[in-house]
């Protein structure tokens, strides 16, 4: 289905990618598919830089890094919270690891990677579900 037919049945929906490249992004689309992840996090950084930020109730539409469609899904909650601020278990939602330790860790990297790291920094954790599998024969 094309971006343009998914926009249609779901107006209002921007589209997003999970991690900062190929590989990581088709590891957290397939974390969502196993069921494992259903909350991820943005920093209000990269939405003061022109990032979508999240809406309750909206559909948006994850694609790889081709552009290719693969989910659609809708936020369900919405928590500011500082990264030094993280729960156990709103790091342990999101599915990539088994600790707080190691998101703190995953995170720490990833936000250093885009050069936006600061301990205190100003998350915006979402909580979300998946409306639509796109099928994994689009990857």
């Amino acid at each position: 289905m094309s971006l343009d037919d998914l926009r249609r049945r779901y107006p209002g929906a921007v589209t997003y990618r999970f991690g900062d490249g190929p590989k990581l992004c088709a590891e957290l689309i397939a974390l969502v598919r196993a069921g494992k992840k259903r909350a991820t996090c943005s920093s209000e950084a990269e939405i003061a830089a022109g990032q979508d930020a999240p809406v309750v109730g909206r559909c948006d539409i994850a694609v790889d890094f081709h552009d290719v469609p693969q989910l659609v899904t809708r936020t369900l909650d919405l928590v500011p919270v500082r990264f030094c601020d993280m729960t156990e278990e709103m790091a342990l939602m999101e599915g990539e690891d088994d600790s707080l330790a190691g998101w703190r860790a995953g995170h720490e990297r990833y936000y250093r990677r885009k050069g936006i790291f600061a301990p205190d920094m100003k998350l915006i954790w979402e909580r979300f579900e998946v409306v639509e599998d796109l099928g994994e024969a689009s990857v």
